[in-house]
């Protein structure tokens, strides 16, 4: 009997220091596991790309490729649709000019009446073609009205020119402001038409 309580006594024992040591070596897996899982984050460290962030960079180059490609095809160099209308417009504007109580006496050679109905006339264009260009800087793309912008500037400056040259040859005479408004008159009267049929389509 005293046998048998010495040996379940020694079970016990032998049990509980294997339960102990299972626990020990337990606690060293954890900790050797922790100690990896540390040393692979210390080692992948800020260099790691996650897959889902790589996936929304590669997304992010798409769109941006979309928006350049987008923005290259929109590109607009004429407006659609109202070349008709300005022609028409153009045209009212030249019946309005042949209409001026003016004209008749312009026609006969008056020079206060041609001083007076090429200054008319240039105006009523000017404001067209200034109607005109907001148009077109309002609709047509960047790089189309940066080019028209610079043909605009040339443009003026040849008007001028040539404006000046044609009064020059009767300096200080009567006809000379006739000369110089009719150059105006003609010089934007044509301008108008080459902008609606350049940068405007049926």
């Amino acid at each position: 009997m005293k046998n048998k309580k010495n040996i379940l006594f020694m079970v016990i024992a032998l049990s509980i220091i294997t339960l102990a040591a299972c626990a020990e070596d337990n606690k060293k897996n954890q900790n050797s596991a922790s100690k990896t899982e540390q040393n692979q984050q210390v080692k992948d460290g800020p260099n790691k790309v996650d897959n889902t962030d790589k996936t929304a960079s590669v997304n992010a180059i798409k769109v941006n490729k979309n928006i350049q490609e987008t923005n290259t095809t929109n590109t607009v160099i004429k407006i659609e649709g109202r070349r008709k209308e300005f022609l028409g417009r153009l045209d009212s504007t030249q019946k309005e000019i042949d209409a001026l109580p003016e004209k008749k006496d312009s026609d006969a050679g008056v020079t206060n009446a041609m001083r007076s109905y090429y200054g008319k006339s240039y105006d009523m264009y000017d404001k067209e073609l200034n109607e005109i260009y907001t148009l077109l800087k309002n609709q047509l793309s960047p790089k189309t009205m940066k080019n028209l912008q610079t043909e605009q500037i040339k443009w003026i400056e040849h008007k001028e020119a040539e404006a000046n040259k044609e009064a020059s040859q009767y300096k200080g005479g009567t006809f000379e402001l006739v000369a110089y408004n009719s150059s105006l008159y003609n010089s934007t009267k044509k301008r108008c038409y080459e902008l609606v049929n350049k940068y405007m389509t049926d």
